[in-house]
């Protein structure tokens, strides 16, 4: 299990998505207070706007993922890729340019819609674990989470760590770091991770290893 490239694409993507969800959930209002320079009033509209976009995309996306499905338009592998990559690359675009935008029209809309998009990525990796071993995916799950909530913890010290002055600079780092763990997110994703269920994931060949057959039927036994 620990062994599979599946296994690490989808805990990457994890990762990778939380990386920025964090960031975002714990510095958005700091970044607009600090510099876009907003009333507390609008902070907290604004800073609730990115998750608002997030929870109406991730319901759409969630019933275009099974429609291609379904209907074999695309197989899940393709689904799960162009779903979680395309996400992961548009959101390092938006999170990157919010690096660069000077409007605080601009920089709200970017950020909304790096985290929005974020819906789509969980259609990707979000469900992958039941697409390549759907007995295990609850093991696989909590290992994932596990590792997912590290930046919780990281990216807020490491932001603390870069944004000393409280200047446009400083969180222009914060945002391209966060831009590049989508980039990376989307490579590892996109090469490495699967539709289909893995050969570790199929019991069948090892319950039949485990029955032994005599000729006399009277001694047949199972070996556990």
């Amino acid at each position: 299990m620990l062994s599979s490239p599946p296994v690490w694409a989808i805990v990457a993507a994890h990762f990778s998505e939380n990386w920025g969800f964090y960031t975002m959930l714990t510095q958005l209002p700091t970044f607009m207070k600090d510099v876009l320079k907003s009333e507390l009033e609008a902070t907290g509209f604004m800073s609730a706007l990115p998750y608002l976009a997030m929870t109406i995309v991730v319901q759409f996306s969630g019933q275009l993922a099974d429609y291609l499905r379904t209907k074999e338009l695309l197989t899940t592998t393709q689904v799960r890729k162009i779903f979680n990559c395309g996400a992961f690359i548009f959101q390092t675009i938006f999170m990157t340019s919010t690096a660069f935008v000077s409007t605080k029209v601009g920089a709200v809309i970017c950020i909304t819609i790096a985290v929005g998009l974020g819906g789509f990525a969980w259609s990707g990796f979000g469900v992958n674990h039941l697409d390549i071993a759907p007995k295990h995916a609850s093991v696989l799950m909590g290992i994932g989470n596990t590792i997912a909530t590290l930046p919780g913890v990281v990216s807020p010290i490491i932001t603390g760590y870069i944004v000393q002055n409280k200047s446009a600079t400083e969180w222009r780092t914060v945002f391209i770091i966060a831009g590049s763990v989508y980039l990376i997110g989307a490579i590892i994703y996109g090469i490495f991770a699967s539709g289909e269920k893995q050969s570790w994931a199929d019991d069948t060949s090892k319950k039949q290893g485990e029955e032994i057959v005599y000729d006399n039927p009277g001694l047949e036994i199972d070996n556990l």
